[in-house]
């Protein structure tokens, strides 16, 4: 197995030059790769690992990013044969990471950093000092410069008001493009040519379709779309090629699809991929694509791909007939089909049966490894992954239009698999439970308690347990988050956060509870998961508390398997008596030395 978590980071004037992020010795960390000598050097040693990088245009310096897990840091400029690494732009204050950026030659560079409630943009030449040249309230997230240097574009809240925001690097006003709620904006880079005039790649998302768009700040008052681009759900895209290509990421149902298309000759080429999910893609400088791709059966691995070459896609995994059983179910409702994930231990069911609950809530399971769905299975366990309302890929209806019952749409749609799963001898009715992290934590605590009667068991790592608390106290982008799904704060539409809160039916729960935090954790805050801690104290609810260093995501590996295995030991002793001696026999073996969750905003 590939110990990339990310794909390459190419220096695009020097071919030979690139930067990975990579496990070492259980830490992710910062890693030059000559691709002439094909030789890797490891550049940090941070204790808490690296899991930002990138590299100069020229490839003669390396960025990573510098934090001690509170999720706020700096960025360090160091030379790509090794040295010291002094603060990359001199003078930027501590922040989160809200982005960089390089014009074409790498004279110039930007930093995006989160300060204080504010989105603030330094820019300067590398090393030297920063230049402040914008700052704005709330989250905007640095996309890209445009290859002159002259101009910046930032991403806020696809239906807001700062959906798209220019900020000239001289430091004059900015432009914005506004989005709204029948037309989301997602800005994605300016075209790569530095003699035409500024163009902007977006997604657009209109009419329950996601179509590929660009815009010519001085002329266009508003995206134009390209002819033949668009999709039914969630789509990526950048600029491909030394013409007007586009490469684009497609996600449906859990799994990927690459295309290239040439909008001025309305031609679309699919570029094979087996089935599964790529997680990250970068272009080489030659063309070919370096992609972190995994299945369910096969764990992360670097695949290149060579758009034009000829080939077909790898079929799905053969299954070995004594391994784990892998199914999809798709359970009927009257607003849309539920999309599950099911994996059976061998033998027959009914069995036990875990729910993992993805977080986000804009996300989605996918055809991916998650070495905890082995790990259950051996212990004789049913793993179900499903992509209730809200989750992406599966359209734009299917992730919006569900009202603002937060928390609420999203557990009867986990309720109405379990039922389905009950009738068809799948699932346990008596042993049946919910697993999730960050959001999918949070819908753990909220089933556990409305829904007492169908869990017997709740796993929550840090989750959200007072909404309200949570919403005061966590980061600026996840506020804005909420008020999109709830329509305003909870000053302004307090009933839906009341009903959205785990602890407004705590005293319901009857089910074992584990919940996981972090007392540096900024997203999902650890005061309200001790306030919900002693809720259930107070009404003598079995539960247990495990508390671990490195806030909301630690990138240390051995937290992650103290976490698996406490909740392994927590599930099987909740759980008991064990299965009947009949059913084939498991092995727990070793919990793996790596689990990480992304792509969620909680």
């Amino acid at each position: 197995m590939s110990n990339a978590v990310q794909a390459p980071g190419f220096a695009t004037l020097h071919p030979g030059r690139a930067v990975e992020t990579q496990l070492v010795d259980g830490q992710l960390q910062a890693v030059a790769w000559d691709m002439v000598a094909d030789r890797r050097r490891v550049l940090t040693t941070r204790p808490d690992g690296v899991d930002m990088s990138e590299i100069e245009p020229d490839g003669s310096h390396i960025w990573w990013f510098d934090t001690d897990g509170t999720g706020e840091g700096l960025w360090r400029r160091q030379p790509f044969t090794a040295g010291p690494a002094p603060s990359a732009l001199r003078g930027v204050p501590r922040g989160r990471a809200y982005g960089v950026a390089f014009d074409r030659t790498g004279s110039l560079a930007a930093i995006g950093v989160g300060v204080r409630g504010t989105s603030r943009c330094y820019v300067g030449a590398p090393g030297g000092p920063g230049r402040l040249v914008g700052c704005a309230p709330g989250f905007l997230s640095l996309v890209d410069m445009t290859p002159d240097g002259r101009l910046l574009v930032l991403a806020g809240e696809p239906g807001g008001a700062d959906a798209v925001v220019l900020w000239p690097s001289a430091g004059a006003g900015p432009v914005r493009l506004p989005g709204g709620p029948k037309e989301r904006l997602w800005p994605m880079e300016f075209q790569p040519d530095p003699y035409g005039e500024p163009e902007l790649l977006l997604v657009v998302e209109r009419a329950d379709e996601y179509t590929v768009a660009t815009w010519r700040p001085a002329r266009d008052p508003r995206p134009r779309p390209l002819a033949g681009l668009s999709f039914g759900s969630e789509i990526s895209a950048r600029w491909h090629g030394t013409g007007r290509g586009v490469l684009i990421q497609h996600e449906h149902a859990g799994r990927s699809r690459l295309v290239v298309a040439e909008p001025g000759r309305a031609r679309v080429t699919d570029i094979p991929v087996p089935g599964g999910s790529v997680h990250d893609l970068s272009p080489a400088p030659d063309g070919t694509l370096h992609c972190v791709w995994s299945s369910e059966s096969v764990p992360p691995r670097t695949l290149l791909l060579r758009p034009g070459a000829s080939g077909t896609a790898a079929g799905p995994a053969v299954t070995p007939p004594n391994g784990p059983r892998r199914t999809e179910r798709w359970t009927p409702r009257r607003y849309g089909r539920i999309h599950s994930f099911v994996t059976t231990p061998p033998g027959t069911g009914p069995w036990p049966t875990l729910f993992l609950v993805h977080g986000g809530p804009a996300a989605h399971d996918r055809d991916s490894h998650d070495p905890r769905i082995d790990l259950l299975t051996r212990a004789g366990c049913a793993v179900v992954r499903t992509n209730y309302r809200g989750s992406t890929g599966y359209g734009a209806r299917w992730q919006h239009d569900w009202g603002n019952r937060v928390g609420l749409a999203q557990i009867e749609d986990l309720a109405a698999v379990r039922a389905a799963l009950v009738v068809e001898g799948v699932a346990d009715a008596d042993r049946t439970g919910l697993c999730g992290f960050s959001w999918g934590g949070y819908l753990a605590l909220l089933a556990l308690g409305a829904q007492p009667e169908l869990w017997s068991l709740g796993m929550a790592a840090h989750p959200i347990a007072d909404y309200v608390a949570a919403h005061h106290a966590t980061t600026p982008a996840l506020r804005a988050v909420d008020r999109e799904l709830f329509g305003g704060g909870p000053d302004e539409v307090p009933e839906r956060y009341r009903a959205a809160c785990p602890l407004t039916y705590v005293a319901r729960v009857r089910a074992p509870v584990l919940l996981v935090a972090s007392p540096t954790d900024d997203r999902c805050p650890p005061e309200q998961v001790e306030r919900y801690a002693g809720e259930l104290r107070s009404l003598a609810v079995r539960h247990e508390v495990v508390w671990v260093d490195g806030g909301h995501r630690s990138r240390r590996s051995a937290d992650h398997a103290l976490v698996l295995t406490t909740m392994l030991r927590f599930l099987q002793s909740a759980w008991q008596p064990a299965p009947p001696p009949d059913r084939p026999a498991v092995s727990h073996g070793r919990v793996p030395d790596e689990s990480r969750e992304g792509g969620e905003e909680r």
